[in-house]
């Protein structure tokens, strides 16, 4: 990790390769187990979208966007970049994950699919979930490790089948 010390000197060193260096405000983010992770940033003004002119955006052209590298670098009110112990980010709890997951009709679908029971709905889905993991209760995929582990496991098997359809 790069202290705040070294941010000015690492950015002098990447700026050949930059294409846009601004300020951003982070205006929202959604994680949906339907249409994916995202996030949208407020740019300081419309000069700074003359780089994204005609370029391709996911979902309106070809299904695929113009891909870029970012690279973020949280700042404080005076322009100061954030130490690590203030910028830490907070991890979803798993049983958020584990809900969201539930209420995914994909997802029940190759949890029937996998597993060889009927996963018709979001309740069915909880009861798939606490068994595979040997739990009472999705709250508990926040603090028994064992039963986080085995829906890690789950959740990269989903993820692994979604990337590589049969």
């Amino acid at each position: 990790m790069i202290q705040p010390e070294e941010v000015a000197g690492t950015l002098e060193d990447l700026r050949p390769y930059m294409t846009e260096v601004c300020e951003v405000l982070l205006a929202d983010w959604q994680e949906n187990p339907n249409s994916g992770a995202w996030v949208k940033f407020r740019l300081p003004d419309e000069k700074h979208l003359e780089i994204y002119r005609g370029k391709y955006r996911a979902g309106r052209t070809k299904g695929f966007g113009q891909r870029y590298q970012m690279i973020l670098i949280e700042i404080n009110d005076d322009e100061t970049p954030m130490t690590p112990e203030h910028s830490e980010p907070k991890p979803r709890k798993l049983s958020s994950i584990a809900g969201a997951l539930c209420n995914d009709p994909n997802f029940r679908a190759w949890a029937s699919h996998t597993y060889g029971e009927p996963c018709p709905d979001a309740e069915a889905a909880a009861v798939m979930v606490r068994e595979v993991c040997g739990i009472q209760s999705r709250a508990e995929l926040d603090a028994n490790e064992g039963a986080a582990e085995l829906f890690r496991e789950l959740l990269r098997d989903y993820d692994q089948a979604k990337r590589n359809p049969e």
